[in-house]
């Protein structure tokens, strides 16, 4: 027993004295107009992974540091980011920094465009920016609300089995939607499954459009949203929001963070739920209308659990490994239907980033998913009793990624990267064979180089070779050309997207229409130009950028002659993929944001789009030709409270569907909300919000089946509440 003790003084001897070989920096962050404490601050050393962040009040600690000199950096999305050298020596150092609001957004760090670090305003590959303050001002009830509020380029069809999002014209299967730069799987009816994202868990989002970039794959044809989630570096961090507005919808986001040393996790869990509503109590059948109990929003419930882990080995290699699972239920009225929806996704990821140097990195990234769609019986049918299941279909994906960054020196960064995505589909009823694959490879080479001291070039090639559809070569090039307060950007781009599993091989019916694959669908090719000027000082930032995207072999659906026995079997119309020889999606987007003083800032943008079948002259389907995004914000500090006030409006024309002969129609809303923050509670910050969606109480009052411009239920009241306790 006196050995254990000698031993357990011995251990202790030697942690003392090792820390006091070390160094501590400890410090305090505030705000220089008001002096609040700023909680969530990250504080960091540079080209390293040991950091941290500031507590409630405001507060960092980094421990066992060697002693030295380092680059620390100071960051909090909004404002100016601080870097200063640093010498630590044994034992406590003290470095207290005020932090300065950005005059705009163009301070703030993009990643998305060239996977390596830029300010907005200096990288060359455009990227359009929606700040955490931005999503947090909004009070979006879920991912389409936030993005229409705060991007014109944005648009969603809505239906009752989803959204079907749309960039500049060109839909959701041109769309690769990323969390935290890993593809979101998984769709209904076509429709990527977006309610898996709750704006609350969001920092910020990164938006590309066109195929603007080599790094993603033949999904980027429309763009790539990035969205990136938070999570804190405070030791602990538990937080809870509640937002409630009428018929019983309800969102709630819970999260905890620990960062314990080396080890990191973050575990969040989310619930919405609503009760749905209708928008007419009528519905179209066979061209005359009857009443009807269907409903435009139906009745859903859904939870979202997710968590990870990351291990800091050592100050250059980090390793991490998640999991989430995501289940929903949509209902129906039995008089409606005999079956509501049910969905599932599972994901896993694990991966790994080395640091070679203070630039240079090599990781290594895995994802798995696995989503799935299946009927939910409300009442006895053939074989099935109420609550019985049945699956329509399982769709599985695999995607490995490797990347290498190397700064070849100042001027010149090189990026080399390889990507492999595996995807299955299982369906007994809907597939030909009941099962499908596909698999595609893709190499990649991107170089960044400084030109000149105003003009900066990105340019790269990617090489794709699909399963089925043999490979192609897709370069991309960007220029950025600095002129005192101007940027002007310009970029090329080809895509290239095989034909999905779905678009080959899947059938099903919906509403007496039976939708149908193809076998005989050729690549979609694109090639994407845009060309952009950006005027930018302390108080206004503008940007105006025209572009063209034109697609060829464009896969839509066409209508073809019913066969015998589909009148019998209920089957009215059969519509089937075919390839739309050209097709062109162009336009013109200008974004402005001012500061008009006296805490009042002025921010929207506009978007005209004119996408078109240019075989026959008509219209896409689904886009409108004008869309358009107010904000007019108001915000005011004191020492322990904080308020803003945000009014937001959304207008755009009708859309156009089947050659204008079926129009969703135009509309304007308009939302007023006010947030409320209070400090200085010790551990706790507590956050209100109150506010007004659709103001002007708007509603689409179409029969239910038609091609509606929104689901808004008309003029609502919300609420919400944060309580957030961080040590």
């Amino acid at each position: 027993m006196q050995k254990i003790y000698f031993v357990a003084v011995l251990l202790l001897i030697s942690v003392a004295f090792a820390n006091a070989q070390n160094a501590v920096l400890k410090g305090v962050v505030t705000q220089k107009s008001n002096q609040q404490p700023m909680p969530g601050a990250s504080v960091y050393f540079s080209g390293t992974t040991t950091g941290t962040a500031t507590n409630n009040k405001g507060e960092f600690q980094i421990k066992n540091v060697k002693p030295g000199e380092y680059d620390l950096v100071v960051s909090f999305s909004g404002y100016s980011r601080q870097k200063q050298r640093v010498a630590l020596t044994e034992g406590n150092n003290v470095l207290n920094f005020t932090m300065e609001e950005s005059k705009s957004q163009l301070g703030e760090i993009v990643v998305t465009g060239t996977g390596t670090a830029h300010h907005l305003k200096t990288a060359p590959v455009q990227t359009e920016l929606i700040s955490k303050k931005a999503i947090a001002s909004t009070g979006a009830s879920d991912f389409n609300e936030l993005m229409m509020s705060v991007s014109p380029s944005f648009d969603f069809n809505p239906s009752t089995m989803g959204a079907r999002m749309t960039i500049n014209g060109l839909g959701n299967d041109f769309i690769l939607v990323l969390i935290d730069g890993k593809r979101v799987y998984g769709d209904v009816g076509g429709n990527t499954d977006l309610n898996r994202i709750n704006p609350d868990d969001i920092e910020r989002i990164e938006v590309l459009k066109g195929a603007a970039s080599l790094l993603y794959g033949s999904d980027a044809i429309a763009g790539v949203v990035n969205v990136i989630t938070k999570k804190s570096k405070q030791k602990i961090n538990l937080s809870n929001t509640t937002r409630i507005r009428k018929y019983a919808t309800i969102q709630q986001s819970n999260t905890i963070d620990l960062n314990l040393g080396k080890f990191s996790w973050n575990g969040n869990f989310n619930r919405k739920s609503s009760d749905g509503w209708q928008l007419s109590p009528y519905e179209i059948d066979d061209d005359e209308l009857v009443e009807t109990e269907a409903m435009a929003q139906n009745k859903y419930e859904d939870k979202t659990f997710s968590h990870s882990l990351t291990f800091r080995a050592t100050d250059k290699l980090e390793v991490y490994a998640g999991n989430s699972y995501y289940e929903k239920d949509m209902y129906r009225p039995q008089s409606v239907g005999k079956y509501g929806y049910h969905f599932t996704d599972k994901t896993f990821e694990a991966g790994a980033k080395y640091l070679l140097n203070k630039k240079d990195y090599i990781s290594v990234d895995y994802n798995y998913d696995r989503f799935r769609y299946y009927y939910r019986y409300n009442q006895e049918y053939k074989d099935y009793q109420k609550g019985d299941k049945s699956i329509n279909n399982d769709q599985r994906m695999n995607n490995f990624r490797f990347k290498y960054v190397n700064s070849l020196s100042d001027k010149n960064t090189l990026t080399i990267g390889a990507d492999y995505l595996q995807e299955e589909m299982v369906s007994e009823d809907r597939l030909v064979d009941g099962k499908a694959d596909a698999n595609t490879f893709a190499l990649y080479a991107q170089e960044e180089i400084k030109l000149l001291e105003r003009l900066e070039l990105v340019a790269g090639s990617r090489f794709v070779k699909h399963k089925e559809f043999g490979s192609a070569f897709t370069p991309k090039v960007s220029l950025l050309y600095k002129l005192d307060q101007f940027n002007f950007r310009g970029t090329y781009g080809y895509g290239f997207k095989a034909p999905t599993v779905k678009e080959l091989y899947y059938a099903y019916e919906k509403r007496g229409t039976l939708y149908l694959g193809n076998t005989d669908l050729d690549p979609q090719k694109s090639q994407f130009s845009s060309l952009g000027i950006e005027f930018h000082n302390d108080f206004l930032t503008a940007s105006i950028t025209g572009y063209i995207n034109n697609v060829d072999d464009l896969i839509a659906y066409e209508s073809v002659d019913l066969e015998a026995g589909d009148a019998e079997d209920g089957i009215k119309r059969r519509k089937k993929h075919y390839n739309v020889e050209e097709s062109r999606s162009q336009g013109i987007d200008f974004l402005l944001n001012a500061r008009l003083g006296a805490g009042f800032t002025l921010g929207g943008g506009y978007s005209y789009v004119d996408a078109k079948d240019l075989t026959t002259d008509e219209r896409l389907d689904g886009v409108a030709q004008h869309y358009g995004n107010v904000r007019l914000a108001y915000d005011r500090s004191w020492k322990n409270y904080s308020f803003n006030a945000n009014i937001v409006g959304r207008i755009q024309d009708e859309k156009s569907y089947d050659n204008n002969t079926d129009n969703a129609k135009a509309y304007d809303i308009w939302k007023l909300t006010t947030n409320h923050r209070f400090m200085n509670l010790g551990s706790f910050i507590i956050e209100a919000q109150l506010g007004i969606d659709n103001i002007f109480d708007q509603v689409d009052d179409s029969p239910y089946g038609s091609h509606y411009g929104t689901l808004s239920p008309g003029r609502t009241f919300f609420a919400g509440f944060t309580i957030n306790f961080a040590k």
